[in-house]
């Protein structure tokens, strides 16, 4: 590639491993040259490689549409994915199918047929109890719920696939063990340490401030044991201020038994 371009191959390294690294301008050129791509591509300011020169009207969409992508309400990285995926063109052809009633004439003669034989069967003499009457009468085929469940099972894999490609993503929720973190938020409630010695409005205040200073320790990922008496006071006392500790207190006033 040096050979290719005239770049040096430490300088190809340098833009290979670091995303800041300074690019003079003759070098970005010969590079979009190299790759048959804009600058701004190279720049990660667009994410079109070949349709650079296309026009929102090429697109076909309505005003609504394009002002919906423009604003960017949705990740677009997302969108593209979604439509680009090898199911996305049978889920569409499915849903025009279903919207635009294609296929309605093939399911009534579909139903038709297994009334005219259920009318046969009766004309026989079968009555509900019939082990064919009951094939008939339960094989009616609704419409929106046969289209609902082909639509479903054409967008079963898109979002399975979506989703794992995504799961090692920095953005992506991380695979915590809450059955881990909630028993160990149990077990600090249930410590000797935090049971109030004493059933009264004062011990039980003190009970919760207990309580909300834990979860603040938890949700921070830290032990309360790394902070010092004087900060666990600290946060006790704006704890005591908060809005919950505020109507705990209204609470126990009403019902000292709680």
């Amino acid at each position: 590639m040096s050979d290719a371009t005239g770049i040096p191959s430490s300088t190809l390294g340098n833009y290979e491993k670091d995303e800041n690294v300074d690019m003079s301008l003759g070098n970005l050129l010969t590079l979009a040259d190299f790759y048959q791509v804009s600058t701004d591509y190279l720049l990660c300011r667009t994410e079109l490689r070949e349709h650079t020169n296309k026009s929102v009207s090429d697109l076909h969409l309505n005003d609504d549409a394009v002002q919906i992508l423009t604003d960017e309400k949705y990740n677009p990285r997302l969108l593209s994915e979604l439509l680009s995926h090898e199911n996305f063109h049978k889920f569409m052809t499915d849903m025009e199918i279903y919207i635009d009633g294609f296929n309605d004439k093939g399911i009534q003669i579909a139903n038709a047929f297994l009334d005219v034989m259920r009318y046969k069967l009766n004309e026989l003499g079968a009555d509900s109890t019939d082990a064919f009457a009951k094939i008939f009468d339960t094989s009616h085929i609704e419409t929106e719920q046969y289209y609902l469940n082909i639509l479903l099972e054409d967008l079963k894999p898109i979002v399975s696939d979506l989703r794992n490609t995504h799961m090692k993503d920095s953005n992506t929720a991380s695979d915590i063990d809450y059955q881990s973190m909630v028993k160990n938020i149990i077990d600090d409630f249930t410590s000797p340490t935090q049971i109030a010695t004493e059933d009264t409005p004062e011990a039980s205040n003190d009970a919760y401030i207990n309580g909300l200073l834990l979860l603040f320790c938890k949700n921070l990922e830290m032990k309360i044991t790394q902070l010092s008496v004087e900060e666990k006071q600290t946060l006790k006392e704006i704890f005591s201020r908060s809005k919950p500790a505020k109507e705990h207190r209204k609470l126990r006033r009403r019902n000292p038994k709680l």
